[in-house]
């Protein structure tokens, strides 16, 4: 296949997204037909692209100015960050019905979330990251202006950072490519510019940030394109820093900084969920407890540490989109993603987390203590689980958005995915670490088993029985939908209530009066929020000719 066949990932949805408003606007209704067929393509022209060659493919432009170039390239790790993009947002956009505004921002911010993925260097990831962010919160605010959505100050900051760092790296290092980077030019100033925007891309932050707020809107069709094109994209930023810094990140103190960091975000997450009121801020709380131990995982700098926690972000790729399809009543179909949420064995949920956890326990020294703060989480989800099961549904929702039947597919997979662990890990994961980690060529086992360094875990001949025990003990019990009673919190969230009392005190200071007019960002952010699509489009070329300048 020509190298130029790169370009479909990310063409084909952008010219989605513009034949859905020409058409849209002449009157013609086809947004979700169109949407769902170009997200679709995507997926498949990734498979293509990759599976027949599996090698790394690139694909160069041309130069956007001052030595940044305007190159694509797909190795294993954009296949894998491309298909967890691309997969949940192909499902929610192929189930749900939207206008064909809708659907045109969000086709467009997926062929924004592609480039990012596919891109060859910092500042156009930097670019590509940034327009996807806009077109999210345009969806957002499309779907319900009067809804709580993200800042978009907020997410626009984290991708300014990163054009930052790519500019700074252009600078001293004469090149942001990410396979180019000297080694020098990573230094501990330069990586935390790149934690930073990588956590703010993602919202991986030890308090309630927009992957858990945009649940409580009344609707969650743009709340499934935001997880599914923005979430994965914080993450991509911290694998490719392990790529630029030939496989580790520039001191030992940051994994461990990290690390912690991922753990205070999923603790902090499961004490939000095992104290909800109702299903859905339960729900709300998944996605930030998979993104905490992700993060914990992947910032231990070992190959068994950045395998898991691949495993896990696709893991939460399939639950967001599972969620977004789930209706706000008690069905079967809530209390499988429950179960896959929590993790019980043997589903894949399980396996990443044991990979996880071993992984920290490997590391030794403090990180092991990481480890076991990671099974306390562990503990609380199992208790957040068991009393969502008897709390009421939460808001409810139209039934043109919601697929029970979709949500449940989605989730038992994830259920009986346990014993495919190795499997899995060997096609997917394995080979996205050991483009970024020269050591990852350690990583041992095979299709039934995976090897560690310090044990085999063996994941056809332990989670095959466990399976079949626990699919006999549900069907023994008689498989009842019916809401049980609900139960108070084990542990009261004194100190992320605590937490927003100190936010809600900072939100509530006010500029004086006579600088209201030049430092009012609320109106400023709904000033640029609203306006017409020209306005964006001048923003980010701006943005490209300033960080290449």
């Amino acid at each position: 296949m020509p190298s130029s066949a790169l370009l479909l990932p990310i063409a084909l949805p952008l010219v989605a997204a513009g034949v859905i408003a020409a058409l849209g606007a002449a009157g013609l209704e086809v947004g979700r037909l169109v949407s769902a067929g170009a997200a679709w393509a995507a997926v498949a022209s990734i498979l293509a692209l990759w599976l027949p060659v599996r090698s790394t493919q690139e694909l160069i432009l041309g130069q956007m100015g001052f030595g940044s170039g305007f190159d694509l390239r797909l190795d294993a790790v954009g296949f894998a960050f491309g298909l967890m993009v691309s997969v949940p947002a192909a499902v929610v956009l192929t189930l749900q019905k939207r206008s064909w505004q809708e659907a045109a921002l969000a086709t467009l911010a997926l062929g924004a979330s592609m480039a990012a993925v596919e891109a060859g260097g910092v500042v156009l990831t930097a670019i590509a990251g940034g327009a996807a962010a806009t077109a999210v919160v345009l969806v957002l605010d499309t779907e319900d202006p009067r809804a709580r959505r993200p800042s978009w100050a907020m997410l626009l900051a984290g991708w300014l950072a990163l054009a930052w760092a790519g500019t700074i790296l252009q600078v001293r290092g004469g090149t942001a490519v990410y396979s180019a980077v000297p080694v020098s030019s990573i230094t501990w100033q330069v990586a935390s510019l790149l934690a930073v925007a990588a956590l703010l891309a993602s919202g991986l932050l030890p308090w309630r940030s927009w992957p858990s707020q945009v649940w409580s809107r009344p609707s969650l069709r743009a709340a499934g394109i935001a997880l599914a094109t923005l979430y994965p994209l914080g993450f991509y930023i911290l694998v490719r820093l392990y790529d630029m810094g030939d496989g580790r990140y520039p001191l030992p103190a940051f994994d461990g900084v990290l690390s912690v960091l991922g753990l205070a975000v999923a603790l902090v997450a499961a004490l939000r969920a095992q104290g909800a009121t109702t299903r859905r801020e339960f729900f709300g709380e998944v996605v930030p407890v998979f993104g905490g131990y992700a993060l914990m995982s992947l910032a231990l700098g070992t190959p068994l540490g950045l395998s898991a926690a691949l495993v896990a972000l696709a893991t939460t790729a399939a639950l967001a989109a599972a969620v977004a399809l789930l209706p706000d009543r008690a069905s079967i179909a809530s209390l499988a993603v429950v179960a896959a949420a929590v993790g019980i064995p043997p589903s894949l949920a399980f396996g990443s987390r044991v990979l996880g956890i071993e992984a920290t326990f490997e590391a030794g020294d403090f990180l092991g203590l990481i480890g076991l703060g990671g099974t306390l989480v562990w503990v609380l989800m199992m208790v957040a689980g068991a009393r969502a099961a008897g709390l009421p549904a939460g808001r409810g929702r139209p039934v043109a958005e919601t697929s029970p039947a979709v949500a449940l597919g989605i989730a038992v997979a994830t259920l009986v995915a346990g014993p495919a662990l190795a499997l899995f890990q060997a096609s997917f994961a394995n080979p996205a670490a050991a483009e970024v980690m020269p050591s990852a060529g350690s990583l041992g086992g095979s299709l039934q088993s995976v090897a560690t360094v310090s044990t085999v875990l063996p994941a056809v001949a332990l989670f095959v029985p466990l399976l079949i025990i626990g699919s006999a003990a549900y069907l023994a019990s008689g498989s009842s939908s019916q809401r049980a009673e609900a139960r108070p919190p084990v542990l009261a969230p004194v100190a992320p209530r605590a937490l927003a009392g100190w936010r809600e005190a900072v939100a509530a200071a006010r500029v004086p009066e006579q600088y209201r007019t030049i430092l009012n960002l609320r109106e400023l952010e709904a000033a640029a929020s609203g306006g017409r699509p020209v306005l964006w489009l001048a923003a980010l070329v701006a943005l490209a000719f300033a960080v290449t300048r």
